[in-house]
């Protein structure tokens, strides 16, 4: 049974893939945590992941629409860790995992897929799966991605009723649902994922509260997931910040935490940002749902503008501007 882990660290060891500093030293911290016996891994429970994703889950918009998600080498190693990857209770080691990507690289489709695998078969009864932002229009974005991507699919769209603010799959009593940031409504949360959608947009206290709102709601579930998604931002001090300054910790070797995975996809080198080889390190997807024209269009717009170069380094480099 392939090991999408190790065969994503292979290719990066013999220069096969290019990745940036911060991805090869969390997949060498994973191999060398997997071989010492810190961690197990099931192939079993990371190809169910897989296979679900491959075999239900479907494009909703764009040229590839209708047609099921075929995931790349990076996927099913990010797949494999954040699924196959197990405590010494059987249970998922990662209960926050954080996936920084540039624009267009296919994350808001791969965070709808995972949500879409946790409802249906990740075993829970009475899972709650949120689509969370601190306002509403944004959290419905991935939402309504994990929608339409639910009814693309007949064998899923027979199984779930969409009423007026959830989906909701009786089998299993389970539900998923848009939330935006609310002090008066977060007490009665029970999350089993969150999916935290552009964190680098999370403004201040407000978003770091949201962020612990969302986390706090988790304690009760048995291995829950706080999945968060974005591009690089602008803001400061926020969630994305608070979050980043706890993933460089983990991959220096100075935490404690061994519940956090953080798989930061950026450049090294930020003079080097229109190059297309070190793009290759913040864009996995480059030559695949990013085509080398579209990026090399986007290079020649920034070269001409500051502020166009601004965007450039925050959204396809992830270097924080």
């Amino acid at each position: 049974m392939n090991n999408y882990i190790l065969e994503y660290y292979q290719g990066i060891q013999n220069g096969e893939i290019i990745v940036g500093r911060e991805i090869k030293t969390w997949y060498t911290m994973l191999i060398r945590k997997i071989e010492s016996g810190e961690v197990a891994y099931s192939p079993k429970k990371a190809k169910a992941a897989i296979v679900f994703i491959e075999n239900f889950c479907r494009h909703h918009q764009g040229p590839l629409a209708p047609g099921k998600i075929q995931l790349e080498l990076w996927e099913k190693a990010f797949i494999s860790a954040v699924f196959g990857i197990l405590d010494s209770e059987g249970n998922r080691q990662f209960r926050e995992v954080l996936l920084v990507i540039a624009r267009k690289n296919g994350k808001t489709l791969l965070a709808a897929a995972i949500a879409s695998y946790c409802l249906f078969i990740d075993g829970e009864y009475g899972a709650e799966i949120c689509f969370t932002a601190p306002k509403l229009d944004q959290a419905r974005l991935c939402f309504d991605a994990f929608y339409q991507m639910t009814m693309k699919e007949p064998q899923l769209a027979k199984l779930v009723n969409k009423r007026r603010t959830d989906v909701y799959y009786g089998e299993v009593n389970s539900v998923a649902k848009p939330i935006a940031f609310s002090a008066k409504k977060s007490d009665g949360l029970n999350v089993s994922l969150g999916v935290c959608d552009e964190l680098a947009s999370w403004q201040g206290d407000q978003g770091i509260k949201f962020y612990e709102v969302i986390k706090s709601s988790m304690g009760a579930r048995k291995q829950p997931l706080l999945l968060s998604i974005t591009t690089a931002g602008y803001i400061n001090d926020g969630a994305y910040d608070e979050l980043m300054k706890r993933c460089t910790a983990v991959l220096k070797g100075t935490s404690k935490e061994t519940r956090l995975a953080p798989f930061i996809y950026r450049i090294d080198d930020v003079t080097k940002w229109d190059d297309l080889n070190e793009l290759q390190k913040s864009n996995p997807n480059l030559g695949i749902s990013v085509s080398y024209d579209y990026m090399l269009e986007e290079i020649n717009i920034a070269s001409g503008s500051l502020a166009k170069k601004a965007e450039f380094m925050t959204k396809y480099c992830n270097v924080k501007q």
